[in-house]
Parts: structure tokens; sequence; C-alpha cells
């Protein structure tokens, strides 16, 4: 069971930096930096971290542009990943975005990451072919609910 929760305190912010800083020094995704997400949290999305067994396991960041739910995610922590996590956060996606009467939801997902792809087309996203912000490796994938 994962939970979600939302960050408004720098002090969060900082710790679920620190999480990332550890867990995905790798990445090749988004720039999940402390400056980065507080820019993120200045420009309007909503910050969460989530949590399985008392430990932060992902960062996700979504926000709602119209009559469409922004999303974006870091990996799974390693040692959790392989136990339905990716599933459950789309899940939030869709869920958040019913909670707002939103139909559409967007995912930024990088080109090369494999699971990512193949985990949008489980659920049901296709591609846009547009990419997100200066980097072309950021594509979106979008989903009508």
């Amino acid at each position: 069971m994962l939970e979600f929760k939302e960050i408004k305190k720098e002090e969060d912010v900082v710790n679920l930096s620190n999480f990332n800083m550890q867990a995905f020094t790798d990445t090749q995704d988004f720039s999940w930096g402390l400056e980065n997400m507080k820019k993120e949290v200045q420009t309007g999305w909503k910050l969460y971290s989530v949590m399985a067994e008392a430990e932060i396991v992902a960062a996700v960041l979504v926000k709602q542009d119209g009559p469409t739910l922004l999303t974006k995610n870091t990996p799974i922590k390693l040692a959790f990943q392989g136990n339905g996590f990716s599933h459950l956060i789309k899940q939030f996606y869709e869920e958040e975005a019913k909670r707002l009467n939103i139909k559409k939801v967007i995912n930024y997902c990088p080109n090369d990451n494999f699971r990512m792809i193949g985990l949008n087309e489980s659920h049901g996203y296709h591609k846009t072919g547009k990419a997100f912000g200066v980097s072309s490796n950021i594509i979106e994938w979008e989903k009508t609910l």
C-alpha cells in the first residue's frame, strides 16, 4: 500500500530532495534537485512524496492546466521496484484527475525510459509526439478518462 503525502513545507522539500539525491543520482529523467523542486512548486506543481513502509519510494508532481492534469514522477526506489507501485502511481494520477473533474491526463516520460513507456501503454496512454521543456528527451503521453 502506498501513501501520497503532499509536500507543503520547505523542510519536507529538503527531505524529499535528499532522498532523491541518494536514490536517483544516475537518473537521466528530470532534474530532481532541491532548487528545481522548489521552482516546480513555485510554478504551480503540487509535489508529493510517495511512501511505502514509512519510507519514501518516489516523488510525484501534478499540475492542473485547465481541463488537463499534467504529471511526472521519479522512478521507484530500486529496493521497491517490482511491487506494482508504478501502477499505483498511475492510479493516483487518474483518481486525482477525477477528483478535480478533469478528463485528460498528460504524463511526461523520457523517450529512452522503456519501463515507463511500457507502463504508459499498458494504462491506455498514447504518445502525442510533443516534447516537454527545452529537452526533446522528455515526451508527452496522453490519456482521456
